[in-house]
């Protein structure tokens, strides 16, 4: 691997890592419940958790592969693909979107345009972006909502 992308996945290995860590410091004083009654730290404790470990094993193996001599300067890896700023921009983009989308309209019609957005933006185009779209709001519905029973945000306007 170049020494670019290693850095790449370095720097987006620890902003994971910190992004699992505030999760987790920010959800400290929800109730966590159980696996039979669930509580609001349920899910952002799991969440934060598997965020936070499955970072730390990313660096983990960045760590090994850079000792083990992976780690190449002299530019001979053609078939990785670059390392581009603006698709990090996209998907800040989207992030943005979503949080706005989702006090407006509320979270079911946000995860509809943020997963529309993202798929767009991976190249996704015809049914195949309407079916991962519509599919994710209503596998997201039926689980929370329906399976769990936990209501979700509605928005300002609805």
């Amino acid at each position: 691997m170049s020494q670019t992308v290693f850095r790449a996945r370095v720097i987006t290995a620890l902003v994971l890592l910190v992004l699992g860590i505030v999760v987790l410091w920010q959800s400290r004083d929800l109730p966590f419940g159980t696996l039979n009654r669930m509580q609001a730290g349920f899910f952002p404790i799991l969440f934060g958790c598997l965020m936070s470990g499955l970072s730390l094993a990313m660096l983990c193996n960045l760590y090994r592969s850079r000792k083990n001599g992976a780690v190449t300067d002299d530019g001979s890896h053609e078939d990785e693909e670059p390392v581009h700023l603006r698709g990090a921009l996209a998907f800040v983009a989207i992030f943005v979107l979503f949080v706005l989308v989702t006090n407006a309209f509320g979270f079911l019609a946000a995860s509809v345009v943020a997963m529309a957005a993202a798929g767009y933006v991976m190249g996704l185009r015809n049914w195949r972006l309407a079916v991962l779209s519509v599919g994710t709001a209503a596998v997201i519905w039926i689980i929370f909502d329906v399976w769990l029973g936990l209501s979700l945000p509605h928005g300002a306007w609805l």
